[in-house]
């Protein structure tokens, strides 16, 4: 018993942990440990050619998450590097997107020591950097979105021009290499053809569909009485600043975006149901070749979404209370407010026969997984 009740406050203090995590952003601030896990074999003591990107949250120590990985494994499992970080989900994500192309499968990576120590280190080392000046911003921007603005409109500084212009390169910068991955991305779905999928590249899952709800339809069959039950009161808030310039990639780049149209016109836009019941694409050299390049697209992405980020707080800091910066960023924000709107859940928990009658049920349909990783030997 005594065990029982134990187990129970451990039950509830994890998910009580979990929780106040998932509170942070989503958990895209909160700090912890990011390690390099490898793995030894116990009978000949040798070394393994993959190393895990990982994380753990908040103080809970790599020695914890060793521990978890103990269960059902035959070999031996050590930290080769791990350093605390300021946010930690959004570093792994960044290495995992930064070394795609090395990535087997998960969080599994084709990278000896010497790569992790010469390649990966100096990577985390720089972002953690990086990360040390943006995080307070990103707070601080949070706090300001909450603030009512003083309705100040001003020139720039010469700082303040200069941080925009490294906004608008950043974001240049996405949409193109963001324009990249979707080239290889439509030219991978384009292979799909009748198949199954592409062997250890391309998985189709099929998936089922929520019901399409018939709003208006709901809406016109209730009293006003029934309707003021649907309605939930919550409180206005400020949406984020809008920063001035910017252009599209067909200004930026009009080959680029001719080829990024010609590539999602061959792709297809959905893929059928009956390509289930066919086999399944066999892999092949060129197709290796095509899914690595798309691999390695995903690193610019990265690179490009974080840079825009980090100017993107700066910039909001920069503005901090006032309401215009000319020519930069603009943020009118508002007291908040108390405003009505309709809730599915409400409306579903008092009038349930009446809801479901406004549904109509969809078919599945077909989900495409594209690796994120080569699970095949390459070259």
């Amino acid at each position: 018993m005594c065990k029982y009740i134990d187990y129970m406050s451990r039950l509830h203090k994890k998910r009580r942990f979990i929780y106040q995590i998932k509170q942070q952003k989503g958990m895209s601030l909160v700090p912890g440990y990011i390690y390099f896990i490898r793995e030894r074999d116990f009978l000949t003591n040798q070394v393994g050619g993959y190393v895990k990107i990982g994380l753990t949250r908040e103080e809970r120590p790599v020695s914890a998450r060793l521990s978890d990985h103990k269960t059902a494994n035959p070999r031996e499992e050590y930290s080769e590097w791990d350093i605390q970080v300021p946010m930690v989900d959004k570093l792994e994500t960044y290495m995992h997107h930064y070394f795609a192309e090395h990535r087997i499968t998960g969080e599994w990576f084709e990278m000896d020591n010497s790569e992790v120590m010469s390649l990966a280190i100096p990577i985390v080392q720089q972002v953690l950097a990086e990360q040390a000046v943006t995080k307070p911003l990103l707070l601080n921007k949070d706090i300001l979105k909450a603030t009512v603005s003083n309705g100040n409109v001003r020139a720039p500084t010469p700082a303040e021009s200069a941080m925009h212009q490294a906004y608008i390169a950043a974001d240049e910068g996405l949409k193109i290499s963001k324009a990249l991955y979707e080239i290889k991305d439509k030219e991978l779905r384009a292979m799909i053809g009748t198949s199954d999928g592409i062997e250890r590249i391309i998985n189709l899952q099929q998936k089922s569909q929520g019901p399409t709800f018939d709003k208006s339809g709901f809406l016109a069959a209730l009293t006003d009485p029934q309707l003021a039950l649907c309605n939930v009161t919550s409180q206005t808030s400020n949406g984020g600043p809008k920063i001035t310039g910017g252009r599209t990639l067909a200004k930026i780049d009009p080959v680029l975006n001719d080829a990024k149209k010609v590539a999602t016109d061959a792709a297809p836009a959905s893929v059928p149901l009956a390509n289930k019941s066919n086999p399944v694409l066999p892999i092949t050299q060129p197709l290796k070749d095509l899914h690595m390049e798309f691999l390695q697209t995903m690193r610019a992405v990265k690179i490009a979404e974080w840079e825009k980020e980090q100017a993107g707080a700066q910039l909001a800091n920069m503005l901090g209370v006032d309401e215009e910066i000319t020519g930069v960023i603009s943020w009118k924000r508002v007291p908040s407010t108390t405003e009505t709107k309709f809730s599915a859940a409400e409306a579903k928990k008092h009038f349930e026969n009446i809801y479901n009658a406004h549904l109509t049920p969809r078919p599945d349909h077909i989900a495409v997984d594209i690796a994120k990783g080569h699970p095949y030997a390459y070259p």
